[in-house]
């Protein structure tokens, strides 16, 4: 009876809970979306931990992928995202930024060769690019629009940073824009490739992760997002989940 009067009080609670649906895409090692298994990562962790933290709303991801989180996002398929920012194309949407919550940048990297140093990544003229479709690149001033890119640069665009590190290493392009946190954790995969490929020093941009939150949704506002947050930062989680991705925060 005691078991049973438990279960019933996990169940009312959650039920009485607000569902935000929270749009996720392929961005590791914020989210691995990739075939048939489960989406996992960082996001999904975060999620789990906010969950946590309140009994007031529940946060559920929906999948989306980078090019469609738009549509998907004005047909209403979820009001939040995180790990986001405005500047990525959502300046012309109905969305509230939350306060900055982790910042990351996004490095180039090339082939580790001969006489090849930091100048390489100076000029992109005559080199051949590799990128994802639909990410918003500070080379091209954030414009993803992927018949932009390629009208203004020699690029090709895939739906994975490996698959372009892959292109790298196989001489199939000759700079790859990577966030550094997907390179750290590449290379705690692949430390056999770490010595093939030349890091940039210079950054292509800096990450200023936020939530953004439909600005009209009923029950939930950016406010409460900030607070939220401020408590999973004052509880030491933010920086343990940091550390458990192998997160390096600027």
């Amino acid at each position: 009876m005691k078991y049973l009067t438990i279960l019933l009080l996990f169940f009312v609670t959650a039920s009485s809970a607000e569902v935000v649906k929270v749009g996720v895409y392929h961005f590791p090692p914020f989210v691995f979306a990739q075939g048939e298994e489960p989406a996992t990562g960082l996001s999904l962790s975060l999620l789990d931990a906010m969950n946590l933290f309140q009994k007031n709303y529940h946060f559920e991801p929906v999948l989306t992928t980078p090019n469609r989180r738009y549509g998907d996002f004005d047909k209403h398929r979820f009001d939040m995202l995180i790990f986001e920012s405005k500047a990525w194309g959502w300046q012309h949407h109905p969305v509230a930024s939350s306060q900055t919550f982790l910042t990351g940048a996004e490095v180039y990297v090339a082939l580790n060769k001969d006489k090849r140093g930091q100048d390489y990544f100076n000029d992109f003229k005559h080199k051949a690019l590799v990128g994802i479709l639909g990410y918003h690149y500070g080379f091209a001033q954030f414009n993803a629009d992927a018949n932009h890119l390629k009208q203004h640069f020699n690029i090709q665009l895939t739906d994975s940073h490996e698959k372009n590190i892959r292109l790298i290493l196989n001489r199939r392009g000759d700079i790859a824009a990577v966030p550094r946190a997907y390179l750290l954790y590449y290379f705690s995969q692949y430390p056999q490739n770490r010595d093939k490929l030349m890091v940039s020093q210079i950054k292509d941009q800096v990450y200023r992760h936020t939530v953004l939150l439909r600005e009209d949704r009923v029950g939930i506002n950016i406010k409460d997002i900030n607070e939220l947050l401020l408590r999973l930062k004052a509880k030491g989680v933010l920086d343990k989940l940091w550390r458990n991705y192998g997160i390096e925060a600027d």
